[in-house]
Order: C-alpha cells, then structure tokens, then sequence
C-alpha cells in the first residue's frame, strides 16, 4: 500500500515538472496565434507592454549615452562633450515618445519570413521565472523575446530586435 502512495507522489512530482518546463511553450503557442491572426487584442494579454516599453527606453537611454565616434581625435574634447550631450537629449526624446504597442510589436513579430513557431531557434530557462526565446538565425537580425512569469502567467516582458 506504501509502495503505492509512493509510486503515486513520485508521478505526480513528475507531472508537476514536466508541465512546468512545456508551459512557456504554451505561451509561444499562443503567441505564435495571437500574431498569426494580427489579433491585437491576444497579444494584449501575453505581451506587458508597459515592461517592453520599460526596457526598451532604458535599452535605448543607454545606446545613446554609450555611443562614441570612432576617431576620437577629430573632435575637441568640448565640442565631443557637447554634441554627445546633444545626442543623449534627442535619444531622452525619442525614447520617452516611442511607444511599443500591439501594433508595432505585430510589425516587429512579421519582420522575419513564417509563423513565431517557425522562427523558433533557441529558448531556454534564464531562472524559474525568466524564458528567453530567439526568432531567427543568429547574424541576421534575430529577434529576442523575454518572458517573465507574471502572476502565475508567462508574458512577454522585453523585446530586443
């Protein structure tokens, strides 16, 4: 009878694993139908674009912040500074303007040739509550998704194209 609660728990631990680790490929699924059918309002639900929007104007800021010329020595140091400080403002500017909604992030998702499911080249477990996922070959412009569980949901939570 021991034997039998034992092998009842041991199956049901498994269940419980193997349905974690298949439940962010769920989510592609819905995804990959949400893009599919340019239903914006599916994405809704699986993307929260306040994060994406979150990330990508840190993302953004900081391109702008840490973008050099590559000869240095054309360049006065005051006029570098002052036109780096220029560049930083506009790049303040555009990414406070710029806004990623369901539209923009179905643009982004059809950049690529066929469905999310078969752009699918990598995805993985970043932590327990982290899944990256790569559309498309590396070197030509694959795009990265991040997915962060969310109240027990798995959303989108940054995109890097």
């Amino acid at each position: 009878e021991i034997y039998y609660m034992i092998k009842y728990f041991v199956g049901l631990i498994l269940a419980i694993i193997i349905g974690y680790f298949v439940w962010p490929y769920v989510h592609i699924y819905q995804l990959n139908s949400a893009v599919a059918d340019n239903d914006q309002a599916a994405l809704d639900g699986l993307v929260d674009f306040e994060a994406v929007n979150r990330v990508y104007q840190k993302d953004f800021e900081w391109s702008m912040s840490n973008t050099d010329p590559q000869d240095k020595s054309l360049l006065p140091d005051v006029v570098r500074e002052g036109a780096n400080a220029v560049v930083g403002a506009v790049g303040n500017l555009v990414a406070q303007t710029t806004k990623i909604d369901a539209n923009d992030m179905l643009k982004r998702l059809h950049k690529h040739e066929g469905s999310v499911w078969q752009q699918l080249t990598f995805a993985f477990f970043e932590s327990p509550t982290r899944f990256t996922i790569r559309l498309g070959e590396l070197g030509r412009s694959p795009i990265h998704l991040q997915m962060t569980l969310q109240d027990w949901r798995w959303r989108v939570t940054a995109i890097y194209d």
